[in-house]
């Protein structure tokens, strides 16, 4: 396995097919293939599942693709770095989990400075673990993250150990997430968990995730993470865009401001809801934070309340 290859079976993955990467990578087909089959043996499970109309990721590929995207980012970050550490007075850097209201909070802190003379804005998405480790391995200078109440203690304790500095945000309630063209809305049905355990969920890959999806609501456990009809995704957009389509769930918190214009897409609290996700951002410990950064802090504390 190398670098070459990484970027070979990521090429594969967006596409969707060795036949339309083997050309875009102007290789062979079938040296592309004997070079996917490789990195299958070496990561020793199946990458893709292959059909006549292409290649999908398994969900081992779906993990696979998520490392492979994070070296090759940090292989990039290793020629950026100089230049990004000489505007680090000007720039924002910021390591968060998969919660549109952070990313807008970013999107906005960024438009506000747009007209700076320079700057290397930096933002990485991942689960709360990834938000640590880029903290910790000061790939950015500030991550957002989310975890549940029954996470709370193991979470601090991973801050202590990383000489990381916690700062609380909010506590959120979870909510459904359904379009608003669903089946339940438009017949005027009420959208509960059990109304909803016939249709497809959609959840983020990744077991740190699971927490999110056991859920107690008037008097009853829901572990959607043992729904059968279950569609895996890693990104936000991919969610959002999956969920504006189709009648399927997910599980997330209030709506973001862009959330129904742009997507069509509604959070509906969930009724007599035991238990709340828990917002706060971490720093390294003695860091002293340039105003953008804090001007985002502000911002992002501002939305979540």
């Amino acid at each position: 396995m190398n670098l070459e290859h990484l970027e070979y079976f990521i090429t594969v993955a967006q596409m969707g097919s060795i036949n339309r990467a083997a050309q875009a990578l102007f290789i062979s087909q079938p040296r592309l293939g004997k070079i996917i089959r490789d990195l299958e043996q070496s990561a020793g499970a199946p990458l893709f599942t292959r059909s006549n109309q292409g290649v999908t990721l398994t969900p081992e590929g779906i993990e696979f693709q998520r490392r492979a995207q994070r070296v090759m980012g940090e292989l990039a970050g290793m020629f950026n770095r100089p230049a990004a550490n000489d505007l680090r007075d000007v720039s924002l850097s910021v390591s968060m989990t998969k919660y549109s209201h952070i990313m807008e909070s970013f999107i906005q802190t960024v438009l506000h400075y747009k007209n700076l003379p320079a700057y290397a804005h930096r933002l990485q998405e991942g689960d709360p673990i990834d938000v640590v480790e880029d903290v910790y391995n000061h790939r950015t200078d500030v991550g957002v993250l989310h975890f549940g109440q029954g996470q709370r203690e193991n979470m601090i304790a991973l801050f202590q150990d990383r000489q990381l500095v916690y700062y609380p945000l909010a506590h959120m309630t979870p909510h459904i997430l359904i379009s608003q063209d669903h089946p339940l809305l438009k017949t005027g049905k009420p959208v509960t968990l059990e109304a909803l355990s016939g249709y497809g969920f959609v959840r983020y890959e990744g077991q740190f995730e699971d927490f999110t999806y056991e859920i107690f609501s008037q008097g009853s456990h829901f572990n959607l993470s043992v729904n059968p009809k279950m569609v895996y995704i890693v990104t936000r957009a991919s969610l959002l865009h999956l969920l504006a389509k189709t009648d399927f769930y997910s599980i997330g918190i209030q709506d973001f401001t862009m959330q129904q214009s742009s997507y069509r897409v509604v959070s509906i609290p969930i009724e007599d809801c035991r238990g709340m996700l828990e917002f706060g951002y971490i720093l390294p410990a003695r860091i002293e934070l340039n105003s953008i950064t804090r001007d985002f802090l502000a911002d992002l504390r501002r939305r979540l309340s």
